[in-house]
């Protein structure tokens, strides 16, 4: 009897608490509509705005109205599931209204509904599980139907993008109903300790030290809950940081890219340049270099940050690793010896060729930098036939790559962050921290795990586990081939906003036999495409510019250049800015920056497309 009544008192307190942060809650709800609503009313409809925000403000009004019945009410224990009751239908309606505007709103008007509704539905939320968690109920009334709306939302429009926010939110949304509910517990316990502390104090008065170790332990196990939904808050704060470095690493990566882009064609130019003198080849040489280590940090960030397109292929992880052994000889240096022991059997992985290049540079290189004074580093491949619980493995078959080093080793709160981006234990200038963090963003990106091992003064070891793939098919396929004449008789158009790139690629270009129509824009390339008599057989064009973007202009010119190959640059994602191409054989993408073979290889590789529509057309009309 007791017991329940302990019950019954945790519940009204539990309300009370309730309707004690709900004053901040309806005024909240009704500021943030009316910031939205007029942020967004140049771009969504005023009468739907108008209704909505309506909506939200009567049930604001609704839910002040019971506020102040509560207050003004006795307080009574046993009525507290009522109150409770008709507290949560407020936020249901309340819930409901800002999960209609997640559903109409996001996607109908321009870029501000895009970026605005989903931080302020997250917003709402994310408050709410402070402000209702007291009552379980009434938070899962508010928030199941406010994230339900851009959740629906997306999977109705049911893009890439839309698709990975539908995804966010429901991982956001699951987040906030744990920390909801330690918050509810934790309030909930925090309330019965109270009322137990009182009855100790009324039934034991005399026994003091009784009551300060339970005093103490209280404090204790409070702390200790408090700790735990810290360390859940920093959790979801880091998670928050690590989208806003992957947002900004894509979001720099174009512009950066673009100035790689001239950097490296202009000083591969002057080091082939015969003219150039000796003495300078060298400096242009490391600026070349630091050119292709600014590309490969650009290209980290993007891995980091998931916005890095992979290149699937099914390959044998021996080969690569086989591949890659002269430049990890160099790159470690004659003070390390390097030991490579590989499986006696082929281990197909798939995997973009790159990265897992890059997975291993990155390995080879953090061993390096941990023996300054000399050691070894190993390198194993194995087959495991049945990948282990323990590992994170699902016990299916795995290739698994080990590197190994003699070197320092870790401590155990080093090995904790080993793999944080932008977390190193290096001097400053000497890492970027990102080395290890684009091992882990790979391996997980290729559905693999990777684990350490480590220990001060006893060197460190990696393991990575990546699914075993088929062998890949023998490719059978015919290389398609212009003769030189028709390289030199060949017209490439070229748009690019970007005055320098578009330097660069002319020059290219020219040199390289073909004639050059040269635009800085979409309207100009369509007057000289136009005014052009011949046939253009390669458009070259950036994707994002002012007025036409590259897409569209290519769609404009195949209406009456039907046969004109294409092949789109950027420093974006092809899939973030590209669609999926109708005719492949005709279509390519080059990601920035580029140096002169790629290109050249890929102009030459639509010129052979372009040119044998062209023969065929001709032959129909003799025909």
């Amino acid at each position: 009897m007791d017991r329940l009544m302990t019950e019954v008192a945790v519940l009204g307190e539990q309300v009370r608490s309730l309707y004690r942060r709900g004053i901040a809650a309806f005024v909240t709800n009704v500021v943030n509509a009316a910031i939205l609503a007029a942020l967004l009313w140049g771009e969504a409809s005023h009468d739907l705005l108008g209704g909505w925000f309506v909506a939200i403000a009567s049930a604001s009004v609704g839910r002040f109205v019971l506020h102040r019945r509560y207050w003004r009410a006795p307080f009574v224990p046993d009525d507290a599931p009522r109150w409770g009751r008709w507290f949560a239908v407020g936020s249901a309606f309340s819930g409901s209204a800002w999960g209609l505007g997640g559903f109409l709103l996001f996607g109908r008007g321009g870029s501000t509904a895009q970026l605005v509704l989903p931080l302020a539905i997250g917003g709402m939320t994310a408050a709410a599980a402070g402000t209702l968690s007291a009552y379980f109920p009434a938070f899962v009334a508010f928030v199941l139907p406010a994230l339900a709306g851009m959740i629906a939302r997306a999977l109705w429009v049911s893009d890439s993008a839309h698709l990975a926010m539908g995804a966010m939110f429901v991982i956001y949304g699951f987040a906030l109903f744990f920390v909801a509910g330690v918050n509810q517990r934790a309030l909930g316990d925090a309330f019965r300790f109270r009322f137990r502390n009182e009855a100790l104090l009324g039934e034991l008065s005399g026994a003091r030290e009784r009551l300060e170790e339970t005093n103490r332990t209280l404090e204790q196990r409070v702390a200790e809950r408090s700790e735990a939904l810290q360390r859940q808050a920093d959790a979801l704060r880091e998670a928050q940081r690590m989208e806003s470095i992957g947002r900004l690493a894509g979001g720099v990566a174009h512009d950066f890219n673009n100035l790689l882009t001239v950097v490296l064609g202009n000083s591969n130019d002057l080091v082939a340049d015969p003219k150039t003198a000796e003495s300078a080849r060298v400096p242009l040489a490391e600026i070349r270099d630091a050119a292709a280590r600014g590309a490969d940090l650009v290209k980290q960030l993007l891995l980091f940050g998931r916005r890095q397109s992979a290149r699937l292929e099914n390959l044998d992880l021996n080969q690569v690793v086989g591949t890659t052994e002269r430049l990890l000889r160099r790159l470690i240096g004659a003070h390390l010896t390097l030991k490579v022991s590989l499986y006696e059997g082929p281990l197909f992985i798939r995997i973009d060729p790159s990265q897992i290049e890059q997975v291993i540079i990155n390995l080879v290189t953090n061993a390096r930098d941990a023996m300054s004074s000399g050691g070894t580093v190993a390198i194993e491949t194995e087959h495991l036939a049945h990948g282990r619980i323990e590992d994170g493995l699902d016990g299916g078959e795995y290739a698994v790559l080990t590197v190994s080093d003699t070197g320092s080793g870790m401590d155990s709160q080093t090995r904790l962050r080993v793999f944080e981006p932008f977390f190193t234990t290096k001097g400053v200038g000497q890492g970027t921290g990102l080395g290890l963090a684009t091992v882990y963003a790979v391996v997980d990106q290729s559905g693999g795990k990777v684990r350490v091992e480590s220990e001060l003064q006893h060197g460190s070891r990696f393991r990575v586990f990546l699914p075993i793939a088929a062998a890949p098919a023998t490719d059978v396929g015919q290389v398609r081939s212009v003769a030189p004449s028709a390289w030199r008789s060949a017209t490439v158009l070229l748009v690019e906003d970007d005055a320098s790139v578009r330097g660069v690629a002319a020059r290219m270009l020219g040199r390289g036999g073909y004639q050059v129509l040269i635009a800085s824009h979409a309207e100009q390339a369509l007057s000289l495409a136009h005014a052009h008599p011949g046939p253009i057989h390669v458009l070259v064009s950036d994707v994002v510019m002012p007025g036409l973007s590259g897409p569209e202009l290519a769609a404009r010119l195949r209406e009456s250049r039907p046969g004109m190959s294409m092949l789109f640059i950027s420093g974006y994602r092809r899939e973030h800015v590209i669609p999926l191409a109708e005719e492949p054989e005709s279509v390519a993408f080059l990601a920035k920056p580029f140096v002169h073979e790629d290109f050249m290889a890929r102009i030459a590789e639509l010129v052979a497309s372009a040119t044998v529509v062209e023969q065929n057309a001709s032959a129909n009309d003799a025909l």
